[in-house]
């Protein structure tokens, strides 16, 4: 089995990471080596779908149960499950949950050493230059972008002349949010 698309079915309101743990939480026990998350906005109502690619077996009636929807083995149907496996495979657009490397990613590391130990393809600046010595600190928590058939980390500049990445774990909230 490789590529597998999904429409997971979370109850409630959830930031990121709580999305990101409940997501990986349904993918215990199953060896994908590459989780996305990716917004399909092709129907009424945009809804987040799930791209993982499993190079071993799976049990995919499992899986969609622990996801609370379906999941399709990559096809070239026109349904959000198989139009995030095909975004996934392709690195087209998504949000990256799970990567190989990831677990080796603590701390402070050269931009280079990011992506040399990691399946991320390129450590890019907003707003700043990134050479392949600087520093950035993953605080834990990485989620890189794929865009374009890379998976890109976006960093910026912190504190202390390091780079840190632009997405937080856990964002402050601004404007009276919940």
């Amino acid at each position: 089995m490789t590529w597998l698309g999904a429409v997971p079915a979370l109850a409630g309101e959830h930031g990121a990471a709580h999305v990101d743990a409940l997501l990986l939480a349904a993918f215990d026990g199953v060896p994908a080596d590459f989780v996305c998350t990716h917004v399909d906005r092709s129907g009424p109502v945009a809804v987040t779908t799930l791209s993982a690619h499993v190079p071993g077996e799976v049990d995919v009636d499992r899986l969609a149960e622990a996801l609370g929807g379906p999941v399709v083995v990559l096809d070239d149907s026109g349904t959000p499950a198989a139009r995030a496996a095909r975004a996934g495979r392709d690195r087209a657009d998504g949000r990256c949950v799970r990567f190989p490397g990831q677990s080796a990613l603590t701390g402070t590391h050269p931009a280079a050493e990011v992506v040399a130990v990691s399946a991320i393809d390129r450590v890019v600046g907003i707003g700043v230059e990134v050479a392949p010595t600087d520093p950035v600190r993953t605080l834990g928590f990485l989620r890189p972008v794929c865009r374009d058939g890379e998976l890109l980390l976006l960093v910026e500049p912190a504190v202390g002349g390091v780079l840190r990445p632009a997405e937080a774990e856990s964002p402050h909230e601004c404007c009276g949010g919940h």
